[in-house]
């Protein structure tokens, strides 16, 4: 393992909010090629501080439910 922290996460997921290919953290920058490499990193990132135990598994977004209603 590559040893990735969560600040590189956090820098990953704002380089992807920001539409930026650039990554700053601790002092040092890393240039993407495209968004499909971002992307990437940050999966390989995400699954890594999982099987460390620093982040869980769980989605980044809510669920969502629906629910209908009628008149009968």
């Amino acid at each position: 393992m590559a040893g990735f922290t969560v600040v590189q996460l956090e820098a990953i997921e704002k380089a992807i909010a920001s539409g930026t290919l650039k990554v700053r953290y601790d002092g040092k920058e890393i240039q993407y090629q495209d968004l499909s490499s971002l992307m990437n990193a940050r999966r390989a990132i995400r699954e890594e501080l999982v099987a460390m135990g620093l982040l869980t598994d769980a989605p980044t977004r809510g669920m969502s439910t629906v629910t209908e209603f009628s008149r009968d």
